[in-house]
Parts: C-alpha cells; structure tokens; sequence
C-alpha cells in the first residue's frame, strides 16, 4: 500500500469520525464502536477536533486514547506526557457527561458571553474484558460561534464563520454571504433597532464579497469586534443612565414632598418673627416646638425644626447668632395688603 492510499485511509477515517460524532446510532470504525448520544445540539456544539482524529489541536483538546489506527508518535508522546488508555478493536467509546466550562480570555469584560461557552464530554471506554475506565482529558466542545475563542484556537475559518452566523441571526436570514455574493446583490432589511456597526460590517462584507479584497475581510472582522464591544458597554451605561434618571427623580420628589409637607412650620415662623423682629433662629424653634398641636404628624425637636426654618434667617457677619431676614419681618400677615 503506497502513500496515497494511506493518505485516502487517513481521510476516509477522519470523515467517519465526524459522522460518529453526529450520529443519532452507534458508529463501528476498525472494530470500535461510536455511541456518543447526548441530549445537546450537535449543530451548534462542535469539537475543535474529532475523537480519534490527529492534528496539532488533539494535544490540548483531545482525550488520550490510542486506537487501533493510532500513529506510534502519537502513543510514544502521551506515554511521556500523562499517558493514554487504550480502546482495542471490540472496545466501545460512550459518554458519562457533559458540563459547561466557562473559559477566560483577553478582555472578558467586553467580551458577548457566548464567546467563552465551552462544554466538556466526558468518556466512558469499555474495553473488550469488560473494563470501564474514564478517558483523559475530557473532549471540549465549543458553540459555533464562540469568535474570540476560536481566534485563540486559530481555527480562522471558524471564527469567521461565526462572525457571519451573528450577523444572520440578527438579519434573520440563512446563506448571508451567498446573497451578497450575487451580481445583483439580495441584502437582507435589517431591523429598525439592529445598530449602526452592524449594518456598516454587512456593506463592508458585501464589498469584500464582490472584490475578493482581503483588507475588506480586515475591515469586516474590526467592525464586527467594535459592534459586540459597543453592545457590551452600550448595555450597562443605560442601565446606569435609567438609574441616575431613577435616583434624580426620585430625590426631587421626595424634596418636593418635604417641602410640602412642612409648610406649616415655615407659616408658623414667618408668624412669631412678624411679631418679634429680633427673635433668634433657635429661639422661633423651641416656641415652634411648644405650639405645635398634639397630633402634628412630624418631628418636634426644635433641632429638627431649625433645619426646616433656617431659610427664614440670616447669620449676622461677626456674630454667631441667626436672625431673621429683613423680607420675612417686614411682611404682611397672610391675607393682607
């Protein structure tokens, strides 16, 4: 068997591998069975990598088992490096579980939360001895269109991908990029509240669509990072803004409010100052205090009574005492001229 058959065994393989991942039955590759049925949509989650597929990714993202296809560089790597568990021909290969993981990455705080969406399969090997052990690592699944973790993986390609899947999904429409392709472009009507970035990233992907220019693909994928950074901050700034909004209108009324409602006691000393033009601002307190009727609602600590009653009163220069404004001892009694 020469190379090229080996290199169409490799890709056959490969292929049965994805197809393994998906299917809804068990799968037998080289006499290993496939049953990996698990409640999780498999068309948004997807591995970086198959299961008993080899390539640079397998080292972080892959389970260590050696299959009957495995190359020896492979098992001789795992074997110095944590070692591997082996699945024979008669072996099955099962899921245990699937949590979610959330990932940290650059700039988590302006980053759209299914960026970082991981989920990790555990597996279950059942040798042909009737052996069940746990496979190492866990296998990581990622959501389609998890951009920035992809970009980190340097699956371009998928990244991509998903920056074009966000955009159908808030266009609401399938095959994006073939209809922007077309002579006569069919560009989809965005909705009255899709943001501006967005709308400029479909244009621009439009022209990089219809000029095959890569500094376009450049200028589409820094409009789309700036439309997710801007929706990342845009959120909690109006909350923040409906809040000070909340709060300022919320002060005023209660201002509003207070002054109402204390009104009488102002009346009441506007009174004892028309009659005694040199009373003292704690002095009109306490008599306020004094004449106050048993079912005032309110305070009637002359103290209290002086935060309500000192805009009626001025402090002399050179003295401590406040006294009365010159407007309130001349004023008319209420009802009068």
């Amino acid at each position: 068997m020469d190379a090229a058959d080996l290199d169409m065994d490799d890709f056959m393989r490969r292929l049965e591998l994805v197809q393994a991942f998906d299917a809804q039955e068990p799968v037998v590759i080289d006499g290993v069975t496939f049953d990996l049925r698990w409640d999780i949509d498999k068309d948004y989650w997807r591995p970086v990598i198959p299961i008993g597929a080899y390539g640079r990714q397998a080292y972080r993202f892959g389970p260590r088992i050696v299959f009957p296809w495995t190359p020896n560089d492979w098992i001789e790597h795992w074997r110095d490096h944590g070692g591997y568990l082996e699945a024979p021909a008669g072996s099955t290969i099962k899921i245990a579980l699937i949590r979610p993981y959330p990932l940290e990455g650059s700039f988590d705080v302006l980053e759209v939360e299914e960026n970082r969406e991981c989920r990790l399969v555990h597996l279950w090997v059942f040798t042909p001895d009737g052996q069940m052990k746990a496979a190492e690592p866990p296998l990581a699944l990622f959501a389609k269109s998890a951009t920035a973790t992809q970009i980190d993986l340097g699956e371009f390609d998928r990244a991509y991908a998903g920056l074009v899947s966000r955009l159908e999904r808030l266009l609401r429409c399938e095959d994006l990029e073939d209809r922007l392709d077309k002579p006569e472009p069919d560009f989809p009507r965005p909705s009255a509240d899709m943001p501006l970035t967005y709308r400029r990233a479909v244009l621009t992907l439009h022209e990089a669509l219809q000029e095959s220019d890569e500094k376009a693909y450049v200028a589409f994928g820094y409009l789309m990072g700036r439309a997710e950074a801007e929706q990342q901050l845009l959120d909690p700034a109006l909350r923040d803004h409906r809040a000070e909004k909340g709060r300022t209108k919320g002060t005023g009324t209660r201002s509003a409010n207070s002054q109402l409602k204390t009104e009488p006691i102002r009346d009441l000393a506007k009174s004892l100052i028309r009659g005694n033009a040199a009373i003292s601002l704690g002095g009109c307190a306490r008599m306020i205090s004094e004449r106050l009727p048993d079912d005032w609602p309110l305070g009637r600590d002359p103290d209290w009574i002086k935060g309500h009653i000192r805009e009626l009163f001025y402090k002399r220069e050179g003295r401590v005492e406040y006294r009365p404004r010159p407007e309130w001892v001349d004023a008319p009694e209420a009802g009068g001229e």
